[in-house]
């Protein structure tokens, strides 16, 4: 029984510096939290979750995503304009419906976070019947933190039911956070 235990744990041993590496591969800028099937990371930690901590974010579990993981999913470029831009705007990046996708949600709303606090809901319905781009660079750069990135929520002009085509406040720069939820 010993001999297996041992044997047992080598293994674990041995597979840690490749779970390790694989984490390794770039920083986590997107946490999926609320109403998920898969997930890949422990519960809410006070200090090393400050951001969330600040924005009275609480979690059991959630799913961490980084860019890599991100750019492994399909990639959509969509142009998008409002008339308060100076012009229209190419973005490319996953679809939200992708990772809503991915991560199981179980529930019918996503809100958005960004690092400011800014936190629209959106239907999954809506999600998924529009084109809502979790945008990783625009005009062919990449989004840099301190601009809109490094992920930016993109959609176009009546995306959603009742948005108009002035309305662009939707559209959340600096996310970090994806909480699926039941709402109204």
């Amino acid at each position: 029984m010993r001999r297996i235990v041992l044997v047992l744990a080598l293994a674990l041993i041995t597979a840690l510096p490749a779970v390790t590496a694989a984490r390794a591969a770039g920083p986590v800028v997107l946490t999926v939290t609320g109403e998920i099937e898969r997930t890949n990371r422990g519960p809410f930690d006070p200090f090393t979750d400050s951001l969330f901590a600040a924005l009275q974010e609480t979690f059991e579990r959630a799913h961490e995503l980084t860019l890599d993981d991100l750019a492994a999913l399909p990639q959509e470029t969509v142009e998008v304009a409002y008339p308060n831009w100076p012009g229209p705007v190419t973005v490319t990046g996953p679809t939200l419906a992708s990772v809503i996708d991915l991560v199981g949600a179980k529930a019918d709303r996503v809100l958005v976070q960004a690092v400011d606090g800014y936190a629209p809901a959106f239907r999954l319905s809506e999600v998924r019947a529009g084109t809502f781009v979790l945008a990783t660079a625009s005009d062919g750069k990449p989004l840099p933190l301190g601009g809109r990135g490094p992920l930016w929520l993109v959609f176009p002009a009546g995306s959603y039911a009742g948005q108009t085509a002035e309305d662009d406040s939707g559209l959340a720069w600096a996310v970090f956070h994806l909480k699926i939820t039941t709402g109204e």
